[in-house]
């Protein structure tokens, strides 16, 4: 007995994310027209940061492809920790790492030509690769550190290397070579300050003042005069700056570079209104 062959059945249709949704919708007695998020085929899509509010995870481009935004997650808060990871690799002091040139509090004139000099440094950053210095004198607390601070945070945005280091800091690490065999040479630690687009030198003239001292130091500044810039820090005057650098650190400090004087009440001493602008 013969079986007749069966009738070939239509594929079965897969439902649309549309439909399952709509239908979802529908059985939920949700009204649809008012729950456009809830829909996975609806473009743009948005997320809910708890720090920064909406942020979107997909576009439609100019042809209208969907595209959905790599890598995922809150782009504010990507963006913040890994500024954090470049702060922590330029050594920027953890109390200054929120400091920048929006939140300086500016109440004198001399504060304020002080803070745009400064704002224009760092965006002029590319006409320094003549190794042009900036140099901050001033009493403690009076925000040296704050600006720096923020001079750093906008080079390391372009996309370029900072270091900060106390100069007793860079002098161990040299004196450290003669020392040690095993570890790297007195050239190669020069050559590791030397090559960073922008060195922060703080506490200049707290050493002690010695002619290897002097060395070190003068080693370190002029490889960077050569074609990089250096910012120095200190609570020293003039005077004592040249006193402590030498003669030929300092003229070279000096050459095309610019000084700004720090010189107004301590923003410690006020309390929690100079909280962030210190040093």
């Amino acid at each position: 007995m013969s079986t007749l062959p069966k009738s070939p059945q239509p594929p079965r249709r897969t439902p649309a994310l549309r439909d399952l949704a709509t239908d979802i919708l529908r059985r939920h007695g949700l009204p649809q027209a008012s729950n456009v998020a809830l829909l996975p085929d609806r473009h743009p899509q948005y997320r809910h940061c708890e720090r920064h509010g909406r942020y979107p995870e997909s576009l439609v481009d100019e042809q209208g492809t969907v595209r959905f935004i790599t890598p995922a997650g809150c782009p504010r808060c990507r963006a913040e920790r890994q500024l954090a990871a470049l702060l922590d690799r330029a050594a920027i002091p953890e109390r200054y790492r929120d400091c920048d040139f929006a939140n300086f509090r500016i109440s004198t004139p001399a504060q304020a030509r002080v803070v745009e000099t400064c704002r224009a440094y760092a965006a002029d950053f590319a006409a320094n690769t003549d190794g042009r210095a900036l140099i901050l004198l001033g009493p403690p607390g009076t925000g040296k550190n704050h600006l720096a601070a923020a001079i750093a945070r906008a080079l390391l945005a372009q996309g370029r290397t900072v270091l900060q280091a106390m100069v007793w800091e860079v002098i161990e690490r040299i004196r450290a070579t003669w020392r040690n065999g095993d570890g790297p040479s007195e050239s190669a630690v020069i050559g590791a300050f030397a090559g960073v687009d922008l060195l922060i030198l703080d506490e200049v003239g707290k050493q002690h003042g010695s002619p290897s001292e002097r060395l070190s130091l003068f080693r370190v500044i002029d490889s960077r005069y050569r074609a990089r810039p250096t910012i120095l820090l200190s609570n020293e005057t003039l005077t004592d700056l040249e006193k402590y650098l030498g003669p030929a650190a300092f003229d070279r400090i000096c050459h095309q570079g610019t000084l700004l004087h720090c010189q107004w009440p301590s923003f410690r001493r006020k309390g929690t209104q100079g909280e962030g602008a210190e040093s």
